[in-house]
């Protein structure tokens, strides 16, 4: 298993402290890891933000100048719903404030050799659960992880394939939609007709010629397909209740 993850600390002895543990965590196991520092907050959240580099963890400090950890959360969790944020901090204080943030763990510098190695091995069983849960997508400006939960539809579009992400935002990569359905090869993603294939999780209505999505947007469905997408709703919607 491939894990990218990131450290980012104003202090270079913490980074390098948090770093080395992670390397004898891992030492000895099925597990192949990239790590990346930063000592700049605004560095950080420009990479992290760019769809050039993919990271699977981010471990993160909260007192820091420029951008605190709490902003980089903020800044981050905008674009990177699914990325494992572990905060890293000597303040015990911010606690609650980080809840906001979604954190995967609190750990506290004070107790780093008791607590990094808990938190670790639980992300990287988190991965381990999810890594059949998500896709590489190779797009104009480099590859972009995304997790299947995180994808509403897909559709062609001027010879390419637009997938709409749940955020808002449009990945376009030269896949064609039978390579996705392929690729992917996961029940929760219905064909409404050849061009397009929708996430099942985010149908909030169906019709005799469209589906609407939880944000009101409305798909067209083909007459061929109409009867397999309202099985396909129906049994998520039972399995749901």
């Amino acid at each position: 298993m491939q894990i990218n993850i990131a450290i980012c600390d104003d202090e270079r002895e913490s980074i390098e402290k948090i770093r080395n543990k992670i390397l004898d965590i891992v030492n000895g196991k099925n597990i192949q890891i990239d790590i990346f520092t930063y000592l700049n907050s605004k560095s950080a959240v420009d990479v992290l933000q760019s769809d050039k580099e993919h990271f699977d963890i981010l471990l993160l400090d909260i007192d820091m100048p420029e951008l605190s950890g709490l902003e980089v959360a903020k800044a981050i969790r905008k674009k990177r719903e699914n990325i494992i944020l572990i905060f890293v901090s000597a303040h015990e204080q911010y606690v609650f404030e980080s809840i906001e943030y979604s954190p995967f763990r609190y750990i506290r510098k004070s107790k780093l050799t008791e607590e990094l190695p808990l938190a670790m091995k639980a992300a990287f069983a988190r991965l381990e659960n999810d890594k059949e849960k998500s896709i590489i997508i190779k797009t104009d400006d480099g590859e972009v992880r995304l997790f299947y939960s995180e994808i509403m539809y897909y559709e062609t579009g001027n010879r390419r394939i637009n997938m709409y992400l749940s955020n808002g935002k449009v990945i376009t990569t030269w896949k064609t939609v039978k390579e996705l359905i392929e690729e992917m090869n996961d029940e929760r993603f219905i064909k409404l007709h050849s061009g397009c294939v929708v996430n099942v999780k985010y149908i909030s209505e169906y019709s005799k010629s469209d589906v609407t999505l939880d944000n009101g947007e409305k798909l067209i469905v083909s007459r061929r397909n109409i009867k397999d997408v309202k099985e396909e709703l129906l049994k998520y919607w039972r399995g749901r209740i």
